[in-house]
């Protein structure tokens, strides 16, 4: 990957960067005669108004977030080239004349491998273990967020053992009812005959996708890798064989006036599910989409989320805020005339 770190074991340390009500993770790789800084982000992490040291005190730092387990954690990286520092900056403890408040939260030796799409990232500290990965892609969020056409993606990938076997070997499947409002049972009489009206629109967008996400209700839930293929499988056969078909409808008005027409399952560079549909309106409001969807889900406290297992999508919810900040729609956006 262009502009990483050379291979090689290299000391790092992970800086914590407070900007008032934001925090940025910086990584700082060491090298004989500088250190290389990227700075990371969390789209779902805040802090509090934070201005000083004093500010800190107290309060749980919302480092913690940062996990060690396999497809969990995700962070994005707003920059082009790595932040180039002197070496002491990796024990920073303090303040900036323009209140950047700024402290080490761990430390140890990562073993860095190039590769031609990536760079590898072997770490043994008491807070990250293991191989991760730190990828350029294309920017998919808002430059709100993130700055430039290109960001990095900075996640552990998964291994051969299910995250998730051991933790929910002794716990019961509970229905979940509420991750994107009040559901019902799935008639199939209710979508059957919707047919393409004269103003429909087509369009392209990302349905679900691999993440931690907070809906509306403010409602954390988790969908892995494994869920978001039996999401794929279960949707795909809906699609196919049209007994059960998935609708559309507007800011979730539970008014079906579209319909999908055709799934896809991706792997890079999260797991997603990318679908093709019609929508009899404008679509020109809206900027992603939400599922509707009864699905059986388990709460890990030690994540504090529900973890989707299964589950029948019933309807494609075309939205301006998607809980899922990745399920946009893509730049094609075709209008059709029948």
């Amino acid at each position: 990957m262009e502009n990483s770190p050379p291979d090689g074991i290299h000391p790092f340390t992970m800086l914590g960067h407070w900007k008032e009500e934001d925090f940025t993770y910086e990584l700082q790789i060491e090298l004989e005669d500088k250190l290389l800084a990227y700075p990371l982000k969390n789209p779902l992490l805040h802090t509090e108004m934070t201005q000083s040291l004093e500010d800190l005190e107290g309060r749980k730092c919302p480092c913690d977030a940062l996990g060690d387990e396999a497809g969990i954690s995700r962070l994005f990286g707003d920059f082009d080239n790595p932040i180039e520092r002197e070496k002491d900056f990796a024990s920073l403890v303090g303040v900036t004349e323009d209140k950047d408040v700024y402290k080490p939260i761990f430390d140890g030796n990562v073993r860095v491998l190039n590769t031609e799409n990536s760079t590898e990232l072997f770490f043994n500290s008491d807070k990250l273990t293991g191989r991760w990965l730190l990828r350029s892609l294309p920017n998919i969020f808002s430059h709100s967020f993130l700055q430039g056409e290109k960001m990095q993606l900075f996640w552990k990938p998964d291994t051969k053992e299910t995250m998730m076997s051991e933790q929910l070997k002794n716990l019961q499947l509970l229905p979940l009812r509420l991750i994107k409002g009040e559901t019902k049972k799935i008639h199939s009489e209710l979508q059957a005959g919707i047919s393409i009206a004269s103003n429909s629109n087509e369009f392209d967008v990302i349905i679900a996708a691999e993440g931690t996400w907070v809906d509306a209700f403010g409602q954390r839930f988790t969908y892995t890798r494994e869920f978001i293929k039996t999401l794929f499988t279960s949707m795909n056969m809906q699609v196919l064989e049209d007994i059960i078909p998935i609708g559309v409808d507007k800011r979730h008005s539970k008014i079906d006036e579209g319909k999908i027409t055709k799934l896809q399952l991706l792997d890079e560079p999260l797991a997603h599910i990318r679908g093709r549909g019609f929508f009899n309106g404008p679509i020109e409001d809206v900027d992603g989409a939400s599922i509707d969807a009864e699905l059986d889900a388990v709460f890990l406290s030690d994540f504090q989320s529900w973890f989707p297992v299964d589950g029948i999508t019933k309807r494609v919810s075309l939205v301006n805020s998607p809980a899922c900040t990745v399920c946009l729609f893509t730049p094609r956006q075709v209008g059709r005339e029948i």
